[in-house]
């Protein structure tokens, strides 16, 4: 699985405009730029990668056909397990969406992220005003917490598509983090259950997306958990960093793609509030290459001692 699929690159887009963002909310902050020009910029960006992106695809279409043509040829048909986990894994994900579009469980307790994107779009400035007054700052906030580009990137979405704040960063901002959630798994489920000559491991994949699936149901109750993240408070960084960064940076790291592990760590930094940026992805990419390290040297002594 070293071959890159559709979720890296559909993950890799999101990763991007995290960064595209990042650059905007930081030329706006300190240049002091009006956000109907921030938002123009974002746009303009967000569309050029677009475009750069649809090339790079275009130039790599015969190597896209030649992998799609050999996964076609070497596809067994589904059996009926295959298609039971399938079912259930479907009709799973479909209630998790009604559950966003729907219900009423978002969850905003000392989350101000609605009202700072609209003082962004009502004042045209990033952080010209207190989102819970109204009134211009008299106190600072830490600059770590200021330079998190997120309100940019969805107050910026707001303005260029008329969108009313709450919808976009109740409902549809936690769908796609859903969604996304869902191809990071794919991704490291591919890594662990690769297929092998003569057989495919399809039906253990759906399997461990339906227990996924489970789980962000039953974590769901409780503050705090994965689930609970995902379902009742998409749109926070700490909710994109567990849920579509780590479990897709794992198959990365599997996979040996330093450079996109990379990104990660940086997506994280420009989300997330951690300590100089330094979060849970840098640790977690650490660990893992000091595992593999650790077992490349015991397995040269176990064949020295033989």
């Amino acid at each position: 699985m070293k071959r890159n699929t559709i979720w890296d690159c559909l993950i890799t887009g999101g990763i991007v405009i995290i960064g595209l963002a990042e650059t905007v909310h930081l030329a706006g902050l300190f240049g002091k730029l009006p956000f109907g020009v921030c938002s123009l910029l974002l746009g303009g960006l967000v569309f050029a990668g677009i475009l750069s992106g649809a090339g790079l695809l275009l130039i790599r279409r015969r190597i896209l056909a030649e992998a799609f043509r050999e996964n076609r040829e070497k596809k067994l048909p589904p059996d009926k397990r295959e298609r039971f986990l399938w079912a259930v894994f479907v009709l799973l994900l479909f209630s998790q969406l009604a559950f966003l579009w729907f219900g009423e469980g978002s969850y905003r307790q000392k989350d101000m992220t609605v009202e700072t994107a609209a003082s962004f779009l009502a004042s045209d400035g990033i952080y010209r005003v207190n989102p819970m007054t109204g009134m211009p700052f008299t106190e600072g906030m830490p600059l770590r917490l200021k330079i998190l580009c997120l309100p940019t990137l969805y107050a910026g979405v707001c303005r260029l598509t008329g969108l009313h704040p709450d919808l976009v960063i109740r409902t549809i901002v936690p769908t796609l983090i859903l969604l996304g959630c869902y191809m990071g798994f794919a991704s490291l489920a591919g890594c662990l259950f690769p297929d092998k000559e003569g057989s495919s491991s399809r039906d253990r994949r759906v399997c461990f997306l339906t227990v996924v699936a489970l789980l962000l149901w039953v974590g769901a109750y409780r503050y705090g958990m994965d689930g609970f993240n995902i379902l009742c408070c998409g749109w926070r960084g700490v909710s994109i960093r567990n849920g579509v960064i780590l479990p897709w940076m794992f198959s990365l790291c599997l996979r040996k793609k330093r450079f996109s592990v990379i990104l990660c760590i940086l997506a994280e930094a420009c989300m997330v509030w951690t300590l100089y940026g330094c979060g849970i992805c840098l640790l977690a990419a650490a660990g893992m290459a000091a595992v593999r390290i650790f077992g490349r040297k015991r397995s040269g002594t176990v064949k020295v001692n033989a």
